[in-house]
């Protein structure tokens, strides 16, 4: 039996990364499989090449946080091989392990442990330019900070609103635990093919935000000044008044390795925002009851 290949990327910039990283990759050697170990820092987004390497491989394992998860799932939807992410920094909703388990629920991946679990992208043109895939969100704001952009919103080519905010933004359900979450906007089921559309700090207008099917046709249209469209905050496509962004729900699915049943999302996220008591028990503190 051939070994198997796994591709492990890292954060350069995070301490401890590359440590883990190298960890994991004499961990793999050892247990027979073929490791290929690459930095993935700041300065852009790894295109095909890294979709090549991925390619064929078991499994794509990101050393990091959230933002290098997002670095890689590109050459992870392409590719289709399964992502299994290791968080180094505080919160991290897509990722799986922490250092202390890594190496040993990767271990339990391999083995054939856990399950697959595909999150929905959403994909985004400028009229009609090459589409741009999300794992996380669109945001439609000003290039200039300090200004707020007039975005003018149609559902299936029908107009529903005006949003003059500093931004619109167009999330996924991996996206709701992300942006919008920052601003009030609800969480998704992970694996839900819906998208939320919402505002940032609107003037005057609604701030409520919409959860809509992932057929729907987005259509964003900058009514005056100059734009920015920024996807999962890496990727930029300048935008002109009256240009329209298209945004729906795309074909392309990414994959993640998971441990643990579908639940374990609702856990994580409690637990990462502080929804319940250190000692996960309900009561008030003290056991006294209130009156």
């Amino acid at each position: 039996m051939s070994a198997r290949r796994v591709v492990l990327c890292y954060h350069p910039g995070i301490a401890g990364a590359r440590a883990m990283a190298e960890a994991l990759s004499e961990q793999l050697r050892v247990a027979g499989c073929e490791p290929w170990v690459e930095a993935l820092g700041d300065e852009g987004v790894p295109g095909a090449e890294l979709a090549a390497r991925a390619g064929g491989a078991a499994l794509l394992v990101c050393v990091g946080g959230d933002g290098t998860v997002l670095r890689a799932s590109e050459a992870a939807g392409l590719s289709g091989t399964p992502i299994f992410g290791v968080r180094m920094g505080r919160l991290g909703f897509l990722t799986e392990a922490t250092p202390p388990d890594a190496g040993s629920a990767l271990s339990r991946v391999l083995a054939g442990e856990g399950r697959v679990e595909e999150r929905a992208l959403a994909v985004a043109t400028v009229d009609g330019s090459d589409p741009l895939h999300a794992l996380n969100d669109v945001v439609i704001g000003r290039r200039t900070l300090g200004h707020t952009i007039s975005v003018g919103a149609r559902l299936d080519g029908v107009l529903i609103a005006e949003y003059r905010a500093d931004a619109v933004i167009v999330a996924t359900a991996t996206g709701s635990t992300g942006y919008t979450l920052s601003i009030g906007g609800p969480v998704l089921t992970p694996t839900s093919s819906e998208l939320i559309l919402m505002p940032l700090a609107p003037h005057l207008t609604s701030h409520n935000p919409l959860v809509l099917p992932g057929e729907t046709r987005i259509s964003l249209e900058v009514a005056r000044g100059e734009g920015m469209m920024v996807v999962d905050g890496l990727r930029e496509r300048a935008v002109e008044a009256g240009q329209r962004i298209e945004v729906t729900g795309s074909a392309r699915r990414t994959r993640f390795a998971r441990l643990g049943d579908e639940g374990q999302f609702y856990a994580n996220v409690a637990e990462r925002l502080g929804w319940l008591r250190s000692d996960h028990t309900l009561g008030a503190a003290g056991g006294e009851g209130a009156g």
